[in-house]
């Protein structure tokens, strides 16, 4: 039986882009097309692939990210990469890819946090591991954290940080903004980077 690109969607608990998007991965191609151009899937095809999924989650496979500021922190990217793998061994959860990134955590358009965003939406491990919270992002964690939900993907953080009062979170928001721009100033008179 052949189902409509929404019907898949649903199956599949993703949105029709994220099946578009399987469809020029070579993940998931739909049975046909009609004459207008409509995807059909198969409707037991849409359904293992769900089953492939779930069965993942079971398996309890995760997936790791880390990230430091500067080409300098090379080995600290390295002990972060190293403790994800050690954590997820004592869970006795499957380690799956670790996602990394050299770059300020206010900088949206890092390219190991994009890859991280697609490999949850596509595979929806059982959790996404970080050694720290400020790893992910500087902000807008909450924004991830919900996104991950919609996939049954949960975020663990190994070291939690000490509780802040207000007004010291305030203060080291201030102050990874004014260390941000001024790397961005820095990088700018040294010709590598785009005006701000």
């Amino acid at each position: 039986m052949l189902v409509r690109i929404g019907i898949a969607a649903k199956l599949q608990g993703v949105s029709t882009s994220t099946l578009r998007r399987w469809e020029k991965e070579e993940k998931l191609l739909p049975e046909r097309r009609t004459r207008g151009g409509d995807r059909r899937y198969l409707l037991v095809q849409a359904m293992n692939i769900e089953k492939e999924r779930e069965e993942g989650r079971q398996k309890r496979i995760v997936i790791g990210y880390a990230r430091v500021s500067a080409a300098k922190q090379k080995k600290e990217l390295q002990n972060q990469k190293e403790q994800l793998q050690k954590f997820a061994k004592q869970q006795g959860w499957k380690m799956g890819k670790i996602f990394a990134d050299i770059a300020s955590g206010m900088n949206e358009q890092r390219k190991g946090l994009q890859k991280l965003l697609n490999e949850v939406a596509t595979t929806s491990p059982f959790a996404v591991i970080c050694t720290y919270e400020d790893r992910l992002a500087r902000f807008g964690t909450k924004v991830i954290k919900h996104y991950w939900q919609a996939f049954s993907t949960s975020i663990v953080i190994m070291h939690e940080q000490r509780s802040a009062s207000k007004e010291e979170r305030l203060v080291g928001d201030m102050i990874a903004l004014i260390t941000s721009f001024a790397g961005r100033l820095h990088r700018q008179r040294r010709g590598k980077a785009p005006p701000c």
